[in-house]
């Protein structure tokens, strides 16, 4: 069941300045110089990246920070009252996408949230502590399921209001610093304002495994949700990156035709893959195209093995980066995630590959299991900063 949920919203005359680009479409350096530059930005706000999750003796740190930075919007008036209990619609268009959701609560004790992706402890705690000392959720956990169609019933509702003669105005209609849409309606549901919208089955998380563990360590009782029908959600990747090469081109070759059929190709648009099975490899400026064969027990299609292992990215991790490139731990420090739809640098070798079916995603998640790091990429991404829930 989405539930309504008491919220402060952003004014719209704060909006193009409190909405950050999402943190994983920056680098490092590029996070630092938006907050530098952007005093007013919920990046401030809304926790550190995993980056900055080091020692434990941090994660105080920043909670202290964050809860100070809201304090200061909260008192310049970037947010209103808080309203009645509420669903909301909202619409982000970005990266060439137009997603709709319905924004809501989902209590953690009665509806389970199924996962597909592994948390890290560390990373975890300092959400956790965040969430603790400031008392509220901003950035919304996606998720979806294979049939929702009371959901889109509601969305489709809203949207006609909001198209009739006498429409239904928004709440906020806003261009972004980084050029995305935000449009947010208080949702048409059957029942009336306040009620609920209820649903069959698991909901499956999107994006924001850590922020559904921290929100549990911490405590809270629901968490804030923007469920997503499963045809507006656009599936993208990560490429992998690494800053080292210890080893002549033509010795990588040699070690991935023991388990792929190789071919050169002309750059690295001619080297992204485009469906399962195939990965691009760019070593030293040359770009490869590698289709890996099919044995081995990772490969194994029964349905006592994780479905997991059947996935590109599992391939790559246990044997691309191990094998070839001596790359064992998701936290070596030579490795890097890139989302496809930031521009890359020119680095030693890079990895491409093609974005995962939505169908693996539940599979994975009905099986129990869990997908390597960093193998889903779902546009466009959810922005903080719209609303303010207490949870």
């Amino acid at each position: 069941m989405i539930e309504p949920v008491s919220a402060r919203i952003l004014t719209p005359e704060w909006a193009p300045t409190v909405i950050p680009a999402p943190y994983d479409s920056l680098t490092p350096a590029e996070q630092a110089q938006h907050l530098a530059e952007n005093p007013d930005s919920f990046a401030h706000v809304a926790g550190s990246p995993p980056e900055s999750f080091g020692h434990p003796s941090e994660h105080l740190q920043h909670a202290t920070r964050s809860t100070q930075a809201l304090d200061r919007l909260i008192g310049l008036g970037a947010f209103g009252s808080t309203r009645a209990p509420s669903l909301y619609v909202q619409c982000v268009e970005a990266d060439g996408h137009t997603q709709h959701a319905l924004l809501g609560g989902v209590r953690l004790g009665s509806h389970e949230l199924r996962p597909h992706e592994d948390t890290q402890p560390g990373r975890v705690h300092g959400l956790a502590m965040h969430f603790t000392e400031v008392g509220r959720m901003s950035s919304p956990v996606v998720v979806t399921a294979p049939r929702l169609s009371v959901v889109a019933e509601v969305i489709e509702a809203t949207l006609a209001a909001a198209r009739s003669s006498t429409p239904l105005e928004p709440l906020l209609d806003t261009k972004t610093a980084d050029g995305a849409l935000v449009t947010l309606w208080p949702a048409v549901v059957p029942g009336g304002e306040g009620a609920s919208v209820g649903l069959d089955g698991p909901l499956y998380i999107v994006d924001g495994h850590h922020r559904v563990a921290a929100a549990r360590q911490a405590g809270f009782s629901h968490v804030l949700v923007a469920c997503a029908p499963t045809d507006e959600l656009h599936l993208g990747s990560f490429d992998r990156e690494l800053s080292e090469l210890d080893m002549m081109p033509r010795r990588v070759l040699d070690l991935m035709r023991a388990r792929c059929e190789v071919t050169e190709v002309s750059d690295i648009a001619a080297a992204r893959p485009s469906s399962p099975g195939w990965i691009g490899v760019g070593v030293a400026g040359h770009w490869f195209r590698a289709r890996r064969h099919h044995t081995g027990p990772s490969d194994d299609a029964s349905p006592v093995h994780n479905p997991a292992n059947r996935l590109d990215a599992a391939f790559v991790h246990e044997f691309v980066l191990s094998e070839v490139f001596g790359v064992t731990s998701d936290s070596d420090p030579r490795l890097t995630y890139r989302p496809t739809t930031v521009a890359g640098s020119q680095v030693p070798v890079t990895i491409l590959l093609a974005p995962v079916p939505l169908g693996a995603v539940f599979e994975v998640a009905d099986f129990g299991g869990v997908m390597p790091p960093k193998t889903t990429y779902f546009l466009p991404k959810a922005r903080s900063g719209v609303l303010l829930v207490r949870c």
